[in-house]
């Protein structure tokens, strides 16, 4: 018998006392605060428009892409005097959205100078659900001045919105509302209680009428079948939007808001063009309302190990779950299996070095079953497959001794093994010697990309390699010195399928190291099994390169030429950076085409560099000064 599952609304439901606890739940943990540390005890240095309200204005996840809520675009529109975190829930009306909780935690949440932007009605049109439905001139309005009066109490400005229309026309093609009684008990109640209001209802009418019943298609969820890799089979939608339909509502908002002076001038811009929504908005990893499981790993925390934590994760599930791992020395072979995505690794510590997950296999270890040895890529420390994967603030290493195991004959040794799709590691080191770093992919010929911002890669034989699709973004990469005075090494072993353009992109590192002068190398082009179709791209951009990088810095491997690589540098600096027939250079007019978007990206459009900027709803950006 099948099993039963719950729907969002319930999961939620479950969950909304304790709304708003994101840490770690998207990619963007590095680089933002989360909705719990906004309290009123850090006052912030700029305001946040907070945004309730129903599925047409919540923001969506990378999954659901390009299905966008407009309160998702919001930030696309704002200049940089404030931010957004849109706390909309998908389901939800006034009643059930108070009623759950959500409405104290969002309150609890607000500072003065903030602004909370309400739209309900959709949902509460629902009278036959006693858990969601309300009345226009009675509950509905009861429910909406519980927000108003909670708003102006924290000393923020409230501001109501009446609910964007549906797509919906005669047979004539006349635009017809489907909202009935509702938006004019909204503006009966702003009238009332002096609240600012955006009548949504009423422009988004005129614009659906503007466009048509074809011409509106481009803004509702309405996809071709193939057209998007998360609608494999398209979708015709006539409440909820793509990302144009988003931007577009959005546009509607904030330039209501603008010409009603609810907000100072200069808060809005873009308000007539220039804008990309499949390109700039962000689509978090999760949605912002949609909590994680959280697991403490440590002395006296439930779990004494990561694998125990790990293999507490449910199997399958589509809540991220995130390990909390106190300061300490963890010393354990660690797998996380495919079939546990969204899994974070969260260090505790004040810094990465303060939380080291070590372990000392090599690829010549005998396996304890007798089986025969781990092999390279079986010795690993930690070993990633589950997709959707991230990590922060601790340490991946092997302390496998070559020096006093020079009698083994396979001596590589992994520190972090990684094949899982769209993962995010940011101030995270990986340590080791020979084959440090192993970014992978499930299969030959099938990309897996992976971010790497502010990390710490250390090691000397090909300590960063595999068939992978990586971007490494501000990151320090350490050649350790092995003595010579003419070869240290090498930084990179790709080993990419021809089908896949974008191998390893190192985009604003410091190559540094202490060995000699021009001894060690930027790469070498790694054919796995003899595979001439794995050919190694990879592009230095933007790097400083200390003076350990050889003159001539790619080299031959495995009888394969460095030249029939796809090796290149660009607009680099530093002792090590020179140009010369040795040193192929990215051409001018491709620079474009090798960026962290088009690394990145994929068919699903993934973009997790925007996470934590002002193009990001879910969280509150580092430059709102908390």
């Amino acid at each position: 018998m099948a099993a039963i599952m719950p729907s969002r609304r319930t999961v939620l439901a479950t969950a909304a006392l304790t709304a708003g606890v994101l840490a770690c739940s998207g990619t963007g943990a590095a680089m933002a605060t989360t909705p719990t540390e906004t309290s009123q005890g850090k006052p912030r240095t700029k305001p946040v428009i907070f945004l309730v309200g129903d599925s047409t204005s919540s923001a969506y996840q990378q999954s659901e892409r390009p299905w966008a809520g407009w309160g998702q675009a919001l930030p696309l529109l704002l200049g940089p005097q404030a931010t957004v975190l849109d706390m909309a829930w998908s389901g939800a009306s006034s009643k059930s959205f108070a009623d759950t909780g959500m409405l104290d935690r969002v309150l609890e949440l607000l500072q003065p100078g903030d602004l909370l932007l309400i739209s309900f009605g959709h949902n509460d049109e629902k009278v036959g659900d006693p858990a969601r439905g309300t009345f226009p001139d009675t509950t509905y309005k009861e429910y909406l001045a519980r927000y108003v009066d909670g708003a102006t109490s924290r000393g923020a400005t409230p501001v109501l919105a009446t609910p964007v229309e549906r797509r919906r026309f005669d047979g004539l093609g006349n635009a017809r509302d489907s909202h009935g009684a509702y938006p004019q008990a909204m503006r009966e109640l702003a009238a009332a209680t002096g609240t600012a209001l955006v009548d949504l209802t009423e422009s988004s009418l005129a614009l659906w009428q503007s466009l048509g019943p074809e011409g509106t298609k481009s803004h509702f969820l309405f996809l071709e079948p193939g057209a998007h890799p998360q609608y494999p089979q398209g979708s015709e939608d006539n409440t909820h939007f793509q990302a144009a339909g988003a931007l577009a509502v959005s546009r509607l908002v904030a330039r209501e808001m603008q010409e009603r002076r609810i907000v100072p001038p200069g808060w809005f811009r873009n308000l007539d063009g220039g804008l990309d929504p499949l390109l700039e908005m962000y689509w978090p990893a999760e949605r912002p309302v949609d909590l994680p499981v959280l697991l403490d790993v440590g002395p006296g925390k439930p779990f004494a190990t990561v694998q125990s934590a790990v293999d507490a994760v449910a199997a399958n599930s589509s809540q991220r779950t995130v390990i909390r791992i106190q300061p300490g020395n963890y010393r354990e072979a660690v797998r996380v299996p495919s079939n546990k995505p969204r899994v974070s690794f969260a260090g505790q510590g004040a810094r990465p070095e303060d939380v080291v997950i070590v372990y000392n296999n090599a690829s010549g270890t005998p396996k304890p079953d007798g089986s025969g040895n781990f092999g390279t890529s079986g010795s690993a420390s930690v070993r990633i497959d589950g997709p959707d994967f991230t990590a922060r603030n601790l340490t991946f290493s092997n302390d496998f001794d070559e020096a006093a195991n020079m009698d083994m004959k396979d001596r590589q040794a992994v520190a972090l093994h990684i094949t899982a799709d769209r993962s995010v590691l940011a101030n995270v080191r990986c340590l080791g010697n020979q084959d440090t770093l192993l970014v992978n992919s499930p299969g030959v010929g099938v990309q897996a990309r992976f971010l790497f911002d502010g990390c710490h890669v250390e090691g000397d034989v090909d300590f960063i390699f595999g068939r992978g699709t990586a971007v490494f973004s501000g990151c320090e990469i350490r050649s350790l010195d092995r003595g010579s005075a003419s070869n240290n090494g090498y930084v990179s072993a790709g080993s990419l399928d021809l089908a896949i353009p974008y191998g390893y992109l190192f985009d604003g590192c410091q190559l540094v190291s202490d060995a000699a002068k021009k001894s060690a190398h930027l790469g070498r082009p790694w054919h796995s099994g003899g595979d001439p179709r794995a050919v190694a791209q990879v592009l230095y951009r933007d790097c400083w390169l200390g003076a350990h990088i050889a003159d001539s810095p790619w080299t031959d491997m495995g009888g394969f030429s460095w030249r029939e690589a796809r090796f290149h540098e660009y607009n680099n600096r530093g002792p090590g950076a020179r140009v010369t027939a040795d040193r192929p250079q990215l051409p001018k007019s491709a620079e474009g085409n090798f960026t962290v978007q088009n690394y990145l990206q994929g068919s699903d459009g993934w973009a997790p560099q925007l996470a934590g900027t002002a193009a990001d709803c879910s969280v509150v950006p580092a430059g709102a000064g908390v």
